[in-house]
């Protein structure tokens, strides 16, 4: 990836790439003019510079090295500073911050830093070729739109992947409600609760680019800017539904689970019942008194020691037992 790519469009004279910076100073505020600046892995003091030449407000040039945190809109004499992230799928499996785009938009040039490469960028420079005159000669704040659009616009992959989750999380919840289900299932409650604070400043931000109060974007684009509003909208209005059918999914596993455990204790608690009257025979015959099938001699004693008892308590167990399930069966217990 070039760290440092420049793009200018001069009606009359079409698009030039790749001019040096200090030949892009001269064309600053230059009417019919448009110029780009992406800068992608550069280092901290490529960023002064051009700070210098283009004449940034010191807080901007900050804003552009240092990482932020949150979304935001800086206004200042010459321009606007606009933070932006975006969430990529592969960036939050592996648990790691979403990108960030920092954009500076002038009165005739736009900049755009960066650490990674970013599809929205990439997108908005393939549009360049053979449209160069519809995307950068209407503008830095349509340029900038159209970055912002197509950012927008890759959110959408962010439903597709939560949509499959959901689906193979709620298959694993009802085949079989383990706690690996409840580990996923938390995991992807959480990732949807850091998109839901990535997407909520982030709405807010373009609901103010849509608006009446920033300088240096023309009025006509105000509808663009509204349009991108809606579809972020509508993206984080799903997340947010997405949100609720997790909690709703970590419900309904507690109760598969409290369901399973009942119905283990119910059959524990049957077993229990049904050996009760061979353990209270059981425990006469283990008394120091003569009763009928112990060791003593005489009538009982017809199979040898202990074969009586021993018919005594199969007797106990299966006929009171039979009655028993008879009983519970009667009841419904058993469906």
């Amino acid at each position: 990836m070039v760290p440092l790519r420049t793009f200018v469009y001069e009606e009359g004279q079409g698009l030039l790439t790749d001019l040096p910076l200090f030949d892009l100073v001269t064309k600053i505020g230059q009417p019919g003019v448009t110029l780009w600046i992406d800068c992608a892995q550069v280092e901290a003091t490529e960023i002064q510079k051009m700070g210098e030449l283009f004449n940034l407000h010191p807080l901007a040039v900050e804003d552009l090295i240092s990482p932020q945190r949150r979304p935001k809109i800086d206004t200042y004499d010459n321009g606007l500073m606009i933070v932006l992230r975006d969430a990529d799928v592969d960036r939050i499996e592996k648990s790691l911050s979403a990108l960030e785009l920092d954009i500076f938009l002038g009165r005739n040039f736009l900049i755009t830093v960066h650490s990674e490469r970013m599809e929205c960028v990439e997108m908005t420079i393939a549009r360049l070729n053979g449209a160069a005159a519809r995307v950068m000669g209407r503008g830095p704040d349509y340029l900038a739109h159209m970055i912002i659009d197509f950012l927008v616009d890759d959110n959408l992959q962010l439903l597709s992947w939560l949509e499959e989750e959901i689906s193979e999380l709620e298959e694993a919840i009802y085949a079989n409600p383990t706690d690996v289900a409840l580990k996923q299932a938390a995991k992807l409650r959480k990732n949807i609760i850091y998109l839901q604070r990535l997407l909520g400043p982030q709405l807010e931000l373009i609901r103010r680019l849509s608006g009446d109060e920033l300088p240096f974007i023309k009025k006509s684009l105000r509808a663009y800017f509204r349009d991108v509003y809606d579809n972020l909208a509508r993206i984080s209005d799903i997340v947010h539904n997405y949100r609720e059918i997790i909690t709703a999914d970590i419900q309904i596993h507690q109760a598969l689970i409290a369901n399973k455990s009942n119905k283990i204790l119910a059959i524990l608690t049957i077993v229990f019942t049904l050996s009760i009257p061979a353990t209270i025979a059981g425990t006469f015959y283990g008394m120091n008194i003569n009763l009928p099938g112990g060791i003593e001699t005489g009538p009982w004693l017809f199979w040898g020691p202990y074969t009586t008892f021993i018919v005594i308590v199969i007797g106990s167990l299966l006929i009171p037992g039979a009655l028993m399930l008879w009983w519970f069966k009667r009841r419904g217990w058993f469906e």
